[in-house]
């Protein structure tokens, strides 16, 4: 077998389908995350040259009152993906977040930046970080932030299906950070499967986000902007700015969580991260997929 990829129904995974067409993906009903020994001795019988590990534990609230679930998910799962990676001499790649950092910065994170999570779901995250790290030499960590797509559950999705209500949208306006289409970190992923990929990149960490930083109010805007531009919205809705505090979650978030990225990826494997120009690939394939259901027959 050649490429592994946990997690088989996510966003990520969704993108990654097209890229890695070859690869098999390993869901649930293959193998639970959530063991991480059994998912060890999958590994080991399947016998990959490489691993993708795309399946995380993601409910950021929720992860303080399901921390145990959590670790097992993002931290001792990524252990054991790593730990089989390395006897078997295959690569692994992770894909961390910026909630790795405290969001008290007022520039970009780069990659060697001090850590300091806020809450159970970063903290888990850089777990699985430092498990990967330690155990499998043959890694790439990928931190990204914000990720959406037109596949799965995201805050562009969210964002259209509230706008529908007619209703102003109240949006965070003191949180910033890039957004990240999914469709642009699966190419990557793509990139790096490739024979002899670990020559043209080192193995290490790296930031794989782009763009201009912008607040969740300002990425709700420009949705309802856009797609009201290209029909998906009829009525485009007022996006209203609110604090922080007049939206208070379980989970403490970083207030500044943008990414420095790392030159890199573009310079030796390619990789290019644009949020708006993935919000426009994004929108116009929900916009498709919206006028397809529309225009099927009724039974």
């Amino acid at each position: 077998m050649t490429t592994i990829v946990l997690g088989a129904s996510g966003q990520l995974a969704n993108h990654l389908q097209q890229q890695l067409p070859q690869a098999a993906f390993w869901g649930r009903a293959t193998v639970d995350i959530s063991d991480p020994t059994r998912l060890h001795e999958a590994l080991l019988d399947a016998a990959p040259r490489a691993i993708v590990n795309a399946a995380a534990y993601t409910a950021v609230d929720k992860a303080e009152q399901e921390s145990e679930l959590a670790w097992r998910m993002n931290a001792e799962a990524p252990a054991a993906a790593a730990r089989a990676a390395a006897t078997l001499g295959a690569t692994i790649v992770q894909v961390s977040t910026d909630y790795v950092f405290d969001g008290r910065a007022t520039v970009p994170y780069t990659e060697d930046a001090p850590v300091n999570p806020l809450g159970v779901y970063g903290a888990s995250k850089l777990g699985g970080e430092l498990a990967v790290r330690t155990l499998c030499p043959r890694h790439w960590i990928l931190r990204t932030s914000w990720v959406f797509s037109e596949h799965g559950a995201n805050f562009v999705k969210t964002m259209l299906r509230l706008a529908t209500g007619g209703r102003p949208l109240r949006i965070v306006a003191d949180q910033q950070g890039q957004p990240t289409y999914a469709g642009d970190l699966a190419a990557l992923i793509g990139a790096l499967d490739g024979t002899g990929a670990e020559t043209a990149l080192p193995f290490g960490t790296y930031h794989a986000t782009g763009g201009p930083v912008v607040s969740w109010h300002g990425f709700a805007a420009r949705i309802v902007e856009r797609a009201a531009g290209i029909g998906l919205l009829e009525n485009p809705v007022r996006v209203d700015p609110i604090a922080t505090a007049e939206y208070p979650t379980p989970a403490q978030r970083p207030t500044y969580g943008a990414l420095r990225p790392s030159a890199a990826l573009t310079e030796v494997v390619g990789a290019g991260f644009d949020w708006q120009a993935g919000l426009e690939t994004a929108l116009a394939a929900i916009a498709k997929a919206t006028a397809a259901t529309q225009a099927s027959p009724t039974p």
